[in-house]
């Protein structure tokens, strides 16, 4: 019986090691090929400083406070407040004043390619003689910014800030990112999923993100030590591998759904917007803010879309501001906004539009 039991243990044993030798080699493969992924995305210059984006688990990715530096291959300098709004060059990171201007919105209203002291955002809060917020970030959507909102609520900074203002920057594009778990940021080589808003049954409900912590680590370290394979490096990929194995099967599940439309034809732009405005809405109403919604043509002559103006028509505590006529009331041309991002001109006449506004309807 002994003799047995022994022979069985030997067995169970020799059958635990050939498991755990075939789990630690295919682990090792999936650790180079994740260094061979990172090697790529390494190796190039990203546009932003080197921590620019970090991890957010409620939204998938976030703009940095306190990153200071020029971008890479443009001309613009990207800085941010220990609040994490986006200031010039030369302002001070750490003191504030309340009862400004805030907006919130993707890259339009981030102001890329432009100065900070360029966007619409910092003109019109000039020209209303109050602070400005940028909370513009480059790739998200009206869900992000939303889960943006309430992390600053959250984190108690819109307590401190009580803005007087909120605008939020719209354009054409932004409703299928809403709708897309894929944000621009995301790429092939890197699964980056961010939040995205989708039905449940009649309901619609924020889909938040896989956790992607150990993704966003493993990037920043291979730009900040160079693209060699170190011990160090080979560790931290060998520990994460089975978590990025399941990221890219999630996400390849996710993207053939997505290709079939079944994230886009389930939700209506309109509803997007309700749901952004609702959300913006009941986060600002204890502050007494008035909300703004700027519109940005992307293509030439551009008018508001339908869904956007019958969701506006259904807040009426929201102002619309109509920038294709911005654009045309000072005599711009394409070349400042068309298919691109806006160039100072347009966030010049954006800011102008939005003041004349609230002076219209407010004041």
């Amino acid at each position: 019986m002994r003799y047995l039991n022994s022979k069985r243990m030997k067995f169970l044993v020799y059958m635990v090691s050939v498991i755990v030798l075939i789990l630690v080699v295919f682990n090792t493969f999936v650790t180079i090929k994740v260094h061979k992924q990172l090697m790529k995305t390494g190796s190039k210059q990203g546009r932003w400083p080197v921590g620019a984006y970090i991890y957010d688990r409620s939204i998938g990715f976030d703009f940095a406070p306190n990153i200071s530096g020029p971008i890479n291959n443009d001309r613009f300098y990207v800085k941010s407040h220990q609040l994490g709004y986006r200031i010039s060059e030369t302002e001070d990171p750490v003191s504030y004043q309340p009862g400004g201007l805030l907006s919130l919105g993707c890259s339009f209203t981030y102001g890329d390619q432009v100065e900070a002291e360029e966007t619409f955002t910092r003109l019109a809060a000039d020209g209303l003689n109050i602070p400005a917020y940028n909370y513009g970030i480059c790739s998200f959507s009206y869900i992000h910014a939303l889960l943006k909102a309430e992390k600053l609520k959250d984190q108690g900074v819109l307590d401190k800030l009580q803005p007087k203002y909120v605008v939020l920057g719209c354009w054409t594009g932004l409703p299928d990112r809403s709708r897309s778990p894929f944000p621009p940021l995301a790429s092939k080589n890197i699964p980056l999923p961010a939040a995205y808003l989708a039905k449940d049954g009649s309901d619609l409900k924020i889909q938040y993100p896989m956790k992607t912590r150990d993704v966003f680590s493993l990037v920043e370290l291979y730009r900040q030590e160079g693209t060699g394979l170190s011990f160090k490096k080979f560790m931290k990929i060998f520990i994460a591998a089975p978590h990025i194995i399941y990221l890219y099967v999630k996400n390849n599940s996710l993207a053939k759904k997505l290709k079939i439309g079944s994230f886009q034809n389930n939700v209506s732009d309109y509803e997007v917007y309700d749901f952004y405005f609702s959300g913006i809405e009941s986060l600002f109403a204890g502050y007494g803010s008035r909300i703004i919604v700027l519109f940005m043509p992307n293509s030439n002559n551009e008018p508001p879309d339908k869904a956007l103006k019958k969701a506006v028509a259904d807040h009426p505590g929201i102002i619309l501001v109509d920038g294709l006529q911005a654009i045309q009331k000072y005599g711009l041309s394409s070349r400042d906004y068309a298919g691109i991002h806006p160039k100072p001109a347009a966030h010049k006449a954006y800011a102008e539009e939005i003041i004349n506004m609230i002076n219209k309807t407010i004041h």
